[in-house]
């Protein structure tokens, strides 16, 4: 995460050697095919920045903000290198409205590039139950 967070560093330590760092991210979980085509994308001019600017913008030190008290969906992959089994079970904790929990199997970080009709199906059944939330 601290890597992350440096600016100009980061990005030349992702795409050096052709990327090395960042297809090495996808840890052999996403289709060749798709890491070629994030690459090609994060090597466009300020787009790696764009991204990490996300993680430069997180504050890393606790701030009470309250509970989220809107239905909450989390889905989790046993396999996630990026997210332990500590914090994504503990998301619970600050969530005040509805939630669910979704831990799914020998799923990595990458849940949308490893299981896509899983995870639409998924989110459609939370949408389902919850996408009308005018109504209440």
């Amino acid at each position: 995460m601290s890597l992350l967070r440096q600016p100009r560093t980061a990005e030349r330590m992702l795409l050096a050697d052709d990327a090395t760092a960042l297809r090495r991210v996808y840890d052999h979980k996403v289709p060749r095919s798709r890491i070629d085509e994030y690459v090609q994308r994060f090597s466009e001019p300020g787009a790696l920045t764009a991204a990490l600017n996300w993680y430069r913008a997180t504050k890393l030190s606790t701030v009470d903000v309250g509970p989220v008290e809107v239905p909450t969906l989390y889905l989790w992959g046993t396999e996630d290198s990026a997210v332990g089994s500590t914090a994504a079970q503990g998301a619970a904790k600050y969530v005040s409205g509805p939630y669910r929990f979704a831990m799914l199997e020998d799923l990595s970080h990458w849940l949308s590039d490893e299981a896509p009709s899983l995870i639409s199906d998924v989110l459609l059944a939370h949408l389902s139950d919850y996408g009308d939330a005018d109504d209440e």
